[in-house]
Formats: C-alpha cells, sequence, structure tokens
C-alpha cells in the first residue's frame, strides 16, 4: 500500500511540478518510508512509499527507465514466472517496479494479462507520449482519475478533487445507485468530474483521446478435467497455500498479522499463515460479551489451539456505527455501503498499535469459493430427482433449515420464470422495483432519472445451476467499493489490507470446478472443507453457522445513535435525492422495532446525509 500521484499536461505545456507536489502531500500518510516524485516534460509521477514486501527496500520510485517513467502501488504474486519469462535472472534484484517495467517493455498494453497480483500503476512513455495506466483483476488497489482540462490521477479522489480543473460537482445518477445499493458500475463515483478506472483494465492517455480496455473476465464457459475429486481439492490447496504465502511476504520491519472471526475464511487464512510465518502470528477478534449471536471466540480459541498465534481480542461494541461516521467519511472523502466499516475501523487501529503493517482478510472467501447451493436445482435440471431428494434433505439437516423453505428458496426461485417471480412478488412483496430497494429515495428525483428502470435492470435472481450462480455472485462492483473503502481505511493507520481469496490463480480455479466440489453431501463451499481437512479443527470446519454481526449493528444504532440519526435526517442542506418524511417515518418505523429495511431506509440514508452536510453540496 503505497501512494501514487501524477499529472499529465494535454495541452503541450510543462507538468507544474508544485501541484504535483501538493498532491503527494495529501498522500502523506500512506508513505512512511518517503516521497519523491519525477518528471518529464508534460508528464510528472509521484510515488509516497511504503515498503511491504522484501524487495520494496531496493526500489527507486517513480522509476525511471530511458524514455519511461513509472510509479506503482503494487504487489506482484507471479514474481518467479514472470522473472523466468522476461529473462531478468541475472543475480540482481528484481522488484515489482522492475517487474512491470520490464513486462511492459516486452508486451506493451498487454502487459496486465501476464502479471498476477494487487496493482494500480502508471507508466509515462516518452516516446510514444502516452500515458499507460492498470489496475488488477478486482480492484484490490485503487485508482482515480479526472481528464477535463488536464489529467491527474492518484491512490485517493482528495488529491484529485483538489486540482483547479476539478469541480465537485455530483453525479446524480452513482447517488441514485447508492441509494439502491447498487456498486455495479465500477467506473462511476459519486462526482462528476472524477472516474475510477474500473478493475482488470488497461487505460492509454495521449494528448488527442483515452482508450480504456478490459485486459482479462473469468472463464466462466470450461470445466475443468481432473481424474478424480481427490486431484481437485489437491490443486485448490497448493493454490489456496501459495496466495496465502504470497500474502504473507513482508520485510524484517514489517509485521504481518490476520483478522481471525472462527469462520471458514478467515480461520482457513490464519492456520495456512501460521505456517508461512517464523513466530507467533498476531490475529486480531471482534468479542461481543453480551451478544452471543455476534461473538464466535469458541471457534476462534479452538484456531488459536491448533498453532501458534498471539491473539488480541477486540470489543465489538467499543464505538457504534455513528460515533466515527465524521471521521471514516474524511478518509474515503465518498459515501460508502458497509455498514460494517467501524468494525474494521478498530480492528485496523488495535492492529497499528501493535505494529502490524500488514493484515490478511478473509474477504472475497464467499464469493470465490461459492456455497453451490444452486447445485440443488441443477440436479432436477439434469434429471437427477433422487440425488437432490438426498441434498435436499442433508442440506436442511445440517443447516436447521425447514424442507419448506430449501423446496420454495433454495429451488423453486432459481427454477421460476422471470413472470412466475414477478407475480410472487405482487401477491407477497411490493411490485414496484423501486420501494422493493429503498423506501426513502424522493419520488421526482426517482423520476427525473428512471430509477424503478435502473432498479429493475440490476435485479438478478438466482441462477439454476451452481456454475451459473456462482459467476453471478463472482467478484464485482461491492467487492471493489468494499476494497477501495477498506483502502482508504487502513491506510489512515499505516495499514496495508491483503486478501489471500482475491487471488487470481485461485478465483479462476474455483469456478471451473464441477458443480458437486461446490455443493456435496448438503454441505456447503465443500472444496474449502476438504482442502482444511487437515489443518483446521473440525469444531470450525464443520461450522454451518455464522457470527450475526447485524445484530450488534441493530443494537448499537437503537440504543445509542438514533439522536443523531434523527438530528441528521432534520437538518440542512439535505440531498435531493431522499424525501425527508419518509426517512423520518423509517426512523421511526425502526425505533418501534422494523428491522427490515435498516440498510436502505436508514444507513445508506444516514451516511448520504453525513457526507453531503459535512462537504456542504448543498451550497
Amino acid at each position: 500500500m503505497s501512494g501514487i500521484a501524477g499529472l499529465v499536461s494535454r495541452d503541450g505545456t510543462a507538468v507544474d511540478e508544485s501541484a504535483l507536489s501538493d498532491m503527494l502531500s495529501a498522500l502523506d500518510h500512506r508513505g512512511s518510508d518517503g516521497s519523491w516524485l519525477e518528471t518529464s516534460g508534460v508528464a510528472g509521477l509521484g510515488q509516497q512509499r511504503f515498503h511491504t514486501t522484501p524487495e520494496a527496500g531496493y526500489d527507486d520510485l517513480p522509476l525511471r527507465r530511458e524514455s519511461c517513467l513509472l510509479t506503482a502501488d503494487a504487489r506482484v504474486d507471479n514474481r518467479e514466472e514472470l522473472t523466468r519469462r522476461l529473462e531478468l535472472d541475472d543475480g540482481s534484484v528484481s522488484t515489482d517496479a522492475d517487474l512491470i517495467l520490464a513486462a511492459y517493455e516486452q508486451w506493451g498494453t498487454s502487459c496486465p494479462e501476464h502479471i498476477v497480483g494487487a496493482y494500480a500503476f502508471a507508466l509515462w512513455d516518452g516516446e510514444r507520449e502516452r500515458l499507460f495506466c492498470a489496475r488488477d483483476h478486482v480492484g484490490i488497489r485503487p485508482f482515480y482519475y479526472a481528464a477535463d482540462g488536464g489529467f491527474a490521477f492518484a491512490s485517493e479522489i482528495g488529491p484529485v478533487l483538489d486540482r483547479s480543473f476539478v469541480t465537485e460537482q455530483i453525479d446524480d445518477r452513482a447517488v441514485g445507485d447508492y441509494l439502491l445499493g447498487f456498486c455495479e458500475d465500477t467506473a462511476q463515483t459519486v462526482y462528476a468530474d472524477i472516474r475510477r478506472l474500473p478493475p482488470a483494465h488497461w487505460m492509454s492517455v495521449d494528448a488527442d483521446s483515452i482508450e480504456i480496455v478490459r485486459y482479462w473476465s473469468i472463464d466462466d464457459t470450461s470445466e475443468l478435467d481432473y481424474e478424480s475429486d481427490e486431484a481437485y481439492v489437491a490443486e485448490f490447496r497448493r493454490r489456496f497455500e501459495a496466495a496465502v504465502e504470497a500474502r504473507c511476504r513482508t520485510p524484517e520491519n514489517v509485521g504481518v498479522g490476520a483478522m481471525l472471526s472462527g469462520g471458514l475464511d478467515s480461520s482457513s487464512i490464519a492456520r495456512t499463515a501460521n505456517r508461512s510465518v517464523d513466530s507467533p502470528l498476531p490475529t486480531f477478534t471482534l468479542v461481543f460479551d453480551d451478544l452471543p449471536q455476534a461473538d464466535e471466540r469458541e471457534y476462534v480459541d479452538a484456531v488459536h489451539d491448533s498453532g501458534s498465534f498471539e491473539p488480541h481480542f477486540v470489543e465489538g461494541e467499543r464505538q457504534t456505527p455513528v460515533d466515527g461516521l465524521d471521521e471514516m467519511l474524511d478518509r474515503t472523502r465518498v459515501p460508502f455501503v458497509a455498514n460494517n466499516l467501524y468494525l474494521h475501523w478498530e480492528l485496523y487501529r488495535v492492529a497499528d498499535a501493535e505494529n502490524v503493517g500488514v493484515l490478511l482478510d478473509g474477504i472475497g472467501g464467499d464469493q470465490t469459493v461459492s456455497h453451490g447451493t444452486s447445485r440443488l436445482p441443477e440436479l432436477l435440471v439434469r434429471g437427477k430427482p433422487t440425488e437432490y431428494v438426498h441434498e435436499a434433505r442433508a442440506y436442511a439437516s445440517r443447516y436447521d433449515r425447514p424442507m419448506r423453505q430449501v423446496l420454495y428458496r433454495d429451488t423453486a426461485i432459481p427454477l421460476a420464470p422471470a413472470p412466475v417471480r414477478e407475480g410472487w412478488r405482487h401477491l407477497f412483496a411490493t411490485a414496484d422495483p423501486l420501494r422493493r430497494r429503498s423506501g426513502v429515495i424522493d419520488e421526482a428525483f426517482a423520476n427525473r432519472l428512471d430509477l424503478r428502470a435502473r432498479a429493475r435492470e440490476f435485479e438478478t435472481p438466482p441462477r439454476p445451476t451452481a456454475r451459473a450462480e456462482h459467476r453471478r455472485v463472482f467478484p464485482d462492483g461491492l467487492e471493489t467499493h468494499d476494497c477501495e473503502v477498506a483502502d482508504a481505511a487502513a491506510a489512515g493507520f499505516g495499514i496495508e489490507p491483503r486478501y489471500p481469496f482475491y487471488d487470481r490463480r485461485l478465483m479462476e480455479l474455483c469456478l471451473q470446478v464441477p458443480g458437486h466440489l461446490k455443493f456435496y453431501h448438503g454441505w456447503t463451499r465443500w472444496i474449502l472443507r476438504a482442502a482444511m481437512s487437515e489443518p483446521l479443527p473440525a469444531k470450525v470446519r464443520n461450522r454451518t453457522t455464522k457470527g450475526d454481526l447485524g445484530a450488534s449493528f441493530t443494537r448499537l444504532l437503537r440504543s445509542s445513535d438514533l439522536g443523531r440519526i434523527e438530528r441528521t435526517f432534520q437538518s440542512d442542506p439535505f440531498p435531493e435525492a431522499l424525501d425527508r418524511v419518509r426517512a423520518r417515518s423509517a426512523l421511526e418505523a425502526f425505533e418501534d422495532g422494523d428491522e427490515e429495511s435498516i440498510l436502505s431506509d436508514i444507513w445508506r440514508p444516514t451516511v448520504l446525509c453525513r457526507w453531503f452536510q459535512r462537504a456542504d453540496h448543498g451550497t
């Protein structure tokens, strides 16, 4: 997690070095190892250095080589492969920046196709007079830019927003998407003049044009054909262990730790990482002493007993969701969807106090591995009713679910044609697609942007096969948003989050394994459970429950934050996107016990209002 920034003067004038210096100063919290900038005529690139890999100490970023100038916030995971293919194994240390620049010199704009890792980089090619930028496949490393009147980019929105040619005009469509809970558009931001480079895309900028191209998408058409289930499990284990090991690579002075909830994902990471480090692995766990449905300490204790760890426990109710909301908005500079960010905030704070600079996180496990429940309707589609009955009964028994729920939610809904599902909505819910997503959006605002059509466009029901459903929930816009928000929050504490389940090679494998390895004998996420049969305690490996963090969130909002939310809804300026009467009515209903729409009608409106009022966007 470094900070990068740059300017390109597209009218042929020399770049303003003082303006670039100001951008870097705004990223000072991302650069504990120093700040440097380089200019090359119309282009200038800057770097706030934070050395979090063993090779980073040899970096001299921005890196200049002949007519090329590179700045990068990057961790390259396929280092050995690239070193061999690029014939760089000459006995000297090749940094990640060296590998990226050599890949560009070898493959040009196709270079991101060959790089595996987490990265956002920008390379000024003086010979071609173009800026070439790329972002990793999930969007783990952020990249914001503005291109109207000049070109500016940075790891955070703030330095871009402060440019003279960038306005604070709000993008109403982005606000509407936010209130609907949609994050699918990975290019837009709430500021009309600022964009994001989407994940798995590269961008080329010259004096006359900007070209943006997708360089990678997951192959969801083919299925791997191994000789046995054991072979799939062994390959999953190999790739997972490699993904964790790559993310444990740090210099001696940067500590690595792991978030540990006691669930399958974080526990698998912690146990695997425990084998990759020489000393007890620091772990960071939320505990809820008086809220049993949220507390998972019994599972965490089982993991700790199975290896060598240095446990740290953080009270999950140390602060409320609204307590630090203004501070969090100051860091993210945009309204965020993540209602549990306040919990991550506390974990980052404690990890920082324990001198941990890299924190492993289980985010992405659900999407990458898949729960696989669409295996049930798939069995009926493939004419295997006997196997369906066996799996459905096993699933209902293991997860303590009524068979009628399995038959309806997990089987009938994925199989039902769209008109049938719409009929069910008329009978059991609302037929209005807008109100299915939010009850507090202003009607005139919704009509002006045709948000009902937008809401209908993004409604994606479960799919009737394990592969199709896996593809539907695969990491996309929401995951990118969560990574960006986590990056901004963690950066304030000098911490780099790392996500083993977002390893590109692991993701490709998981999507392409046969459906029965995703859901087997009633077990969801079977391939992960099988791969972790040796390191994970049975108590954790065979879990069918999950801690309910939402219970704490709801209780804190109701017990501590209602007054502040009410004052927020009463204050001016008030976003035109919200109906004040509806918002206050939703808050009263929540106070009386209605929790059904807490995120859509209470939380997101609160965040939007505080962002709007704090930045004074009403003026």
